[in-house]
């Protein structure tokens, strides 16, 4: 930010204070967002950025907030809308969301998908905490008035899935920014737990992509000087980059190459994976994000 100016006239001095440019307070891929002229009319969009947990739960410390999930969610927006050609009014926005808020925005957008016909293309978004449950291994979304010791009340990963493809859709595409080993970007919600867990991996059905932020027992983690997960920092910078004229193939390849190098040279490894159901096998990688 620039430096005030003081000016002196006569007797009298005068703090001169210059104004504050939204530009200069963010990060590279927060600001120059390429803009498309296609809108996709068949498009609709779900995004969640859950960071703020400990106001909603009386005694969890703030350390166990997902630093930066919401400006993740925000921003993501933006490229839906410019870059991804999704309608501004089909994009369902949702901070810090409850167990019931993240429930109705499944059902609006299966809702929609419905009434297309066929024709939908979804995207759903997340960054906030993920959990397993302990004994099944299924993994769980964490809406921010859910306590870790009370798992069973998220969003169940699998349902998640099921929402977005019980409807016919020409494709439905899912980011995660979240782990559900049990680690977390700052601190893990469940903090007795001794080791974490490998959530098990839910089998896909329909015509539906799914790009993770990690593999296994691993971290998703955070940039703090980028002020955004490892995993949405690269996403956006590359549609930044292409314009979104990019294959899902070529976008999940960046992925794991860029997250998995970033975050192995600050010794906490992450790696993303690309993960398809067996009904678009043969055409997923060739999928356009444009």
């Amino acid at each position: 930010m620039a430096a005030s100016k003081i000016v002196v006239d006569g007797n009298q001095s005068q703090v001169v204070v210059p104004p504050i440019e939204k530009a200069s307070l963010v990060a590279p891929v927060d600001k120059n967002i390429p803009e498309n002229a296609t809108i996709h009319p068949e498009r609709y969009a779900l995004i969640i950025g859950n960071e703020d947990y400990s106001s909603r739960q009386p005694g969890l410390s703030k350390e166990v907030n997902v630093d930066f999930a919401e400006n993740d969610a925000r921003v993501f927006r933006e490229y839906a809308i410019k870059t991804l050609g999704v309608p501004e009014k089909q994009t369902r926005l949702l901070i810090n969301a409850t167990s019931a808020e993240i429930k109705r925005g499944l059902n609006w957008i299966s809702d929609l998908a419905r009434l297309e016909a066929g024709n939908a293309e979804l995207l759903f978004y997340y960054s906030g905490h993920g959990l397993p449950d302990e004994t099944t291994r299924e993994p769980y979304l964490v809406p921010v008035d859910v306590a870790g010791l009370a798992i069973h009340e998220g969003i169940r990963l699998n349902d998640v899935y099921l929402k977005l493809t019980e409807n016919p859709a020409r494709r439905g595409t899912v980011f995660n920014d979240a782990c559900f080993s049990g680690g977390a970007r700052n601190q893990p919600l469940l903090t007795m737990k001794a080791a974490k867990i490998k959530p098990k991996t839910e089998e896909l059905k329909g015509n539906i992509v799914v790009f993770t932020s990690s593999s296994g027992d691993e971290s998703s983690g955070v940039d703090r000087e980028k002020q955004h997960g490892y995993f949405t920092w690269a996403l956006l910078q590359k549609f930044q980059q292409t314009k979104g004229d990019i294959t899902y193939k070529e976008m999940g390849d960046y992925l794991i190459k860029n997250v998995a190098r970033e975050t192995t040279l600050v010794s906490k490894p992450q790696t993303p994976q690309a993960l398809f159901s067996p009904d678009v096998q043969s055409t997923w990688e060739s999928w356009i994000f444009k």
